[in-house]
């Protein structure tokens, strides 16, 4: 497959066309993916390259001090979003691939789940990832790959703190895989949320003696049509935003559903080798490419946006 090409998101607002410089002046709302994209190496106070810099945080106060709301769209649980959401003072989120939805972070946060193609009735007692978990699918595959394949343990507290997506990560043969998912009789797919490129704790993937590893997948189980595209659309109508105000950015396949449904998409330069990446933005014609990657990247991006509205 060849490269993809798509234009860099510029970094000089003043030497924008007039047509292009006034459809980014619009934006006012970021839906952004956070690994690799907002955040690197799991720190907000670091570079692209690890280096300590404080201009993820000066950037995301001057984008609030400009009413520009950003609200992260994560594979990751509740408990590490909301966290995240608290430390950086910003006002709803996304959790689990689309799977949590919240319009309003705070002592009286609004949220609701969100499982798609999946039925779910909040008054069987179970969370949706309980009710994929029953099926049996989940154990199946671990065993199938059992040497190649893991429970993708959040902050290392155990998967059972997910409430709609199921975690995996490691390497499986994906149509295998997603005929097994078939079988269970719930509409549910296999999403490929991006590489890993670190791994903590105890794992039984193969890794180098600092944690780091090659060609591992994070993998989630969602109900079908959930992705972060259908989540993205939903929240965005429960928002009342429109659309065209709307910048969405990431890194993984997974981020690239995003584009359809917003205004204009952000792949972070550190994603557009991946061949799922190049064939998912192949049409789009709303997608740029950033100019540095992942936290370096976004930076640059957002202070193009703001320098439009100074």
């Amino acid at each position: 497959m060849p490269s993809l090409s798509l234009p860099t998101f510029p970094s000089d607002a003043s030497t924008l066309p007039g047509d292009l410089a006034d459809r980014l002046s619009r934006i006012k709302y970021v839906i952004t993916d956070t690994d690799n994209t907002m955040v690197s190496h799991g720190q907000a106070l670091a570079s692209a390259d690890g280096t300590p810099s404080i201009e993820l945080a000066q950037t995301l106060v001057d984008m609030r001090r400009a009413g520009m709301s950003v609200v992260p769209c994560t594979g990751r649980n509740r408990a590490m979003i909301r966290e995240d959401v608290r430390m950086l003072g910003l006002p709803g989120w996304i959790g689990e691939m689309g799977g949590i939805l919240c319009l309003h972070e705070g002592t009286e946060a609004d949220w609701r789940y969100f499982t798609a193609d999946m039925p779910y009735d909040p008054s069987c007692g179970l969370t949706p990832h309980d009710v994929i978990y029953k099926t049996g699918v989940i154990d199946r595959m671990l065993r199938r790959w059992y040497d190649c394949l893991e429970a993708y343990n959040d902050n290392n507290i155990g998967y059972q703190y997910r409430e709609v997506t199921f975690a995996l990560r490691g390497a499986v043969i994906e149509d295998e895989a997603q005929a097994m998912l078939d079988e269970t009789g719930l509409p549910l797919y296999l999403a490929d949320n991006g590489f890993v490129s670190r791994i903590t704790g105890n794992t039984i993937l193969p890794h180098f003696p600092d944690g780091k590893v090659r060609d591992v997948h994070t993998y989630h189980v969602t109900p079908r049509g959930l992705d972060k595209g259908s989540a993205t659309k939903r929240y965005i109508e429960l928002m009342g935003w429109d659309p065209r105000e709307v910048i969405a950015c990431g890194d993984s396949p997974a981020d690239c559903d995003m584009a359809p449904h917003v205004g204009t998409f952000l792949l972070m330069r550190n994603g557009i080798n991946n061949p799922k990446t190049q064939a998912a933005l192949a049409d789009a014609g709303n997608a740029f490419v950033s100019a540095a990657n992942s936290t370096d990247g976004f930076c640059m991006a957002m202070r193009t946006l703001l320098a439009l509205k100074s």
